[in-house]
């Protein structure tokens, strides 16, 4: 069977879905994220004012019980800046660093402009990250960017950008289970107190909070291994459906490895609670038939149902389904002096990502004040170019027979992404919409400039390498297909063939 066979019709009775699998089977991943690619993400909003990275909003509370290993070193960092910069969490805590986003110098416009000659085809917006926090004029968290901080509706104005660019809009949802248990740490104390997450409405008098209740910040007083109330459950829902139908969002990306709260590996919701995933997926696939849903682990059966999304990992093989692959430059929120991917690093995994039929999430670490710095900025210039020269073996392309060849590539079938040392003889492959054009992708420059493709059995009738004035020659044989190569790359990166057949 086909990659294309797999996937199933647009449903022709026009039946609305119901929420159980069987019916939300009937939806499959919509073409124009198949055919877009490359998208960028803006995970941008109160934790990037302290300029630290990510979690930044639990860990500045310190250790404590239930923290993993692979926190510690993160937790212990961000923790002494903290108290060594704003003192003990019990005077400024979460809440606080809320009120520091000023995002004085967010443009949108110009950003989306800079995403757009990026190459991307699609935009995601947080709309809310771990930290409970609203990026929306919402009306059920008080505690959103209208109110605090920026004073401004961010998801609108990255909504309003992305439809005059032309882009697709999408949002990302991270306060579901994982805040519930995220924020137990504003509930700790120390040897010199409390933290703020005991604090109420009446201790914010006189302060710069002062009607403002910190509970619906942080959630109501629990204990470690609290499960979550079902009135928790049901505010998580309500806001995710106000902000997707609010903004008319075409991803949803779920920060969850199942729908929010119908895990019991994150946490033991109530049966009723469990049911609202799929409640919350027939109302939007009902009102945006051509949306996508993602989440971190879907069965093969539920492929079309929802998307797989992978978190910096990569995949060994071609998948069959549509998948998204998201990533950063550097850290999910800004910190100072970060390393940062080099643009060569991000084109070979959107190459390697879209060879094995897959779409590439970027996100793009912001200042607090909303710019971005010079490195980010040429990393996405340099991306940009390279699309100019060679997207059209990237949009609207399916995966080839294979996804390529060459003894470079992540080890088993998923792993944690990693910058591969390509070779010559390391290659990917594209099909065109048209019918016999293939496109090859020379993943690092041959000194010989031959190039050996051994997975075609048949002698193109064209050669071409995208971007170069020069003709290139080929000769076909028992051990596939040999091109030579012009003295100079046209591109800093990856270069392409394009093989069409007679």
């Amino acid at each position: 069977m086909s990659i294309d066979e797999l996937r199933e019709p647009t449903d022709a009775t026009g039946a609305r879905y119901t929420p159980d699998w069987a019916s939300l089977r009937r939806h499959h991943v919509p073409d124009w994220f198949r055919d877009a690619k490359l998208g960028i993400w803006a995970h941008w909003g109160p934790q990037s004012a302290a300029r630290r990275g990510d979690w930044y909003a639990r860990h500045l509370y310190g250790p404590y019980a239930g923290t993993e290993d692979f926190e510690r070193d993160r937790t212990a960092r961000q923790t002494a800046h903290h108290r060594a910069r704003h003192g003990h969490p019990s005077r400024f805590g979460h809440k606080d660093l809320c009120h520091t986003w000023r995002a004085e110098r967010f443009d949108p416009d110009a950003l989306m402009d800079r995403f757009r000659r990026a190459g991307a085809r699609y935009f995601v917006s947080l709309a809310a990250h771990c930290d409970n926090f609203d990026l929306w004029d919402s009306t059920r968290q008080p505690w959103n960017a209208v109110n605090v901080g920026p004073r401004t509706d961010v998801v609108a104005r990255w909504e309003a950008a992305a439809r005059a660019a032309g882009l697709r809009f999408g949002i990302s949802m991270h306060a579901g289970s994982w805040t519930w248990r995220w924020l137990d740490a504003a509930f700790g104390r120390d040897s010199d107190g409390p933290y703020d997450g005991h604090l109420t409405a009446a201790d914010g008098h006189g302060t710069w909070w002062e009607g403002l209740d910190p509970r619906a910040l942080y959630g109501p007083p629990r204990r470690p291994g609290d499960t979550p109330t079902t009135a928790f459950v049901e505010d998580f829902y309500a806001r995710l459906t106000e902000v997707t139908e609010r903004y008319g969002a075409e991803l949803v990306y779920l920060d969850d490895s199942r729908l929010p709260f119908d895990d019991g590996s994150v946490c033991e919701a109530a049966p009723a609670d469990r049911a609202r995933g799929l409640d919350f997926l027939a109302a939007y696939y009902n009102r945006t038939p051509e949306g996508a849903v993602s989440i971190k682990t879907v069965a093969g059966a539920d492929r079309g149902a929802v998307l797989l999304d992978v978190e910096r990992h990569q995949f060994g093989g071609l998948d069959p389904h549509p998948w998204q692959y998201d990533t950063s430059i550097g850290d999910w929120f800004h910190s100072d002096g970060e390393t940062y991917k080099s643009a060569q690093e991000i084109v070979h995994l959107l190459v390697d990502t879209v060879s094995k039929n897959g779409c590439l999430l970027l996100n793009v670490p912001q200042l607090p004040d909303g710019t971005l710095d010079d490195e980010v900025s040429h990393v996405l210039d340099s991306l940009g170019a390279w699309l100019r020269t060679c997207g059209e073996a990237i949009y609207g392309t399916r995966p080839w027979t294979v996804y390529g060849e060459g003894p470079t590539n992540v080890s088993g079938e998923r792993s944690r992404e990693a910058r591969l040392d390509y070779t010559a003889q390391d290659l990917r492959f594209t099909r065109a919409a048209e019918p016999g054009v293939v496109y090859a992708f020379v993943m690092s420059w041959p000194d010989d400039r031959k190039v050996r493709i051994r997975s075609l059995d048949t002698t193109p009738a064209t050669v071409t390498l995208l971007g170069s004035p020069e003709p290139v020659t080929w000769r076909g044989g028992p051990d596939g297909l040999e091109v030579r190569l012009p003295d100079r790359p046209p591109t800093p990166y990856v270069q392409v063939l394009r093989l069409a057949s007679a």
